[in-house]
């Protein structure tokens, strides 16, 4: 079974047509498929439980609803995902992208063919700490027509050929369940930034590879969260310096974590760290973490 996971705070028109991408992705798709769609505490005027409804209403695919009770962010969200999924491979997919069946085609080809692979991503035109994953369409994005045209080129052009990573950025990922197996769940004292970054050093750790499926392409409309509901320059100055906080944040936990022996002192570009040095840290701690993070009731509810 393949565990999908696409969480949502606020923005119903991203959700609505991410949601919509992926069902019309999952005639690629050769097993069996659940998704698990998250409201991350949404504004009720968003109107993202509606949404989750009306997807979960048709029939189309078994689709299970939670809501959280607090804001979690990327971490809290990514972990309840993993927490609760029962696939043998869980896909997790940001609300402000579109998945097209080439994307989804691609990346669970490379999954079959590296066993290796405990984390397969894919490209798109936004690739956050992946520049070199960065793949633009040359001409405007008109319509999801043109999305699936480029789509599908690139999967033709790239096929199922991959590269190693050495860091995870996790927007567009496939988790197998064997690595969740071997090193737990995301570490949800970090909250939003630099969970993922954690995960993928347990990852490798634990001798699974970071892969990128090169042929696999999606349109990512980028800081979606960020974005939603704005109306003035100023919001947007504000809610940048409020995220570059929430980093600032995250990576003193990260370095309390993993200790300042490699760490600068200030945050910096992670692609800068030695992610080679952290794999081969000698730690005080268990590297998993257990999978049961959350508590039904207090912490969510499942609808």
């Amino acid at each position: 079974m393949l565990s999908i996971i696409i969480p949502a705070r606020n923005s119903y028109e991203n959700t609505r047509s991410c949601i919509e991408s992926m069902l019309n992705s999952l005639p690629a798709v050769k097993d069996e498929v659940e998704l698990l769609l998250i409201d991350d505490n949404s504004d009720p005027e968003s109107r993202i439980i509606e949404c989750f409804q009306h997807f979960s209403s048709n029939g189309r695919v078994k689709c299970r609803i939670f809501h959280f009770n607090a804001w979690q962010h990327y971490t809290g969200v990514f972990a309840l995902g993993l927490q609760e999924s029962v696939g043998d491979k869980i896909m997790f997919l940001s609300n402000d992208m579109l998945m097209t069946p080439y994307f989804m085609e691609a990346v669970l080809g490379v999954a079959d063919a590296v066993p290796e692979a405990g984390i397969i991503r894919g490209t798109s035109q936004y690739c956050d700490s992946h520049p070199e994953h960065q793949c633009a369409c040359p001409l405007p994005l008109r319509s999801y027509h043109d999305v699936m045209l480029f789509s599908a080129f690139v999967r033709e052009y790239y096929g199922n050929t991959w590269t190693e990573d050495k860091l995870l950025s996790g927007d567009a990922v496939v988790i197998r369940r064997g690595l969740l197996d071997a090193i737990g769940n995301m570490d949800i004292r970090f909250f939003g930034y630099f969970g993922d970054l954690d995960y993928g050093i347990r990852a490798r750790r634990a001798g699974f590879k970071l892969v990128c499926a090169k042929g696999a392409w999606l349109h990512h409309y980028g800081a979606g969260h960020i974005k939603h509901g704005l109306t003035r320059q100023e919001e947007m100055d504000e809610r940048m310096r409020h995220r570059i906080q929430l980093v600032t944040n995250a990576y003193v936990e990260f370095r309390r974590k993993w200790g300042d022996s490699m760490l600068p002192e200030n945050y910096c570009d992670v692609g800068k760290l030695d992610h080679d040095g952290l794999m081969r840290l000698q730690t005080a701690f268990d590297d998993k973490i257990q999978l049961h993070c959350f508590e039904p009731g207090n912490d969510f509810q499942e609808l």
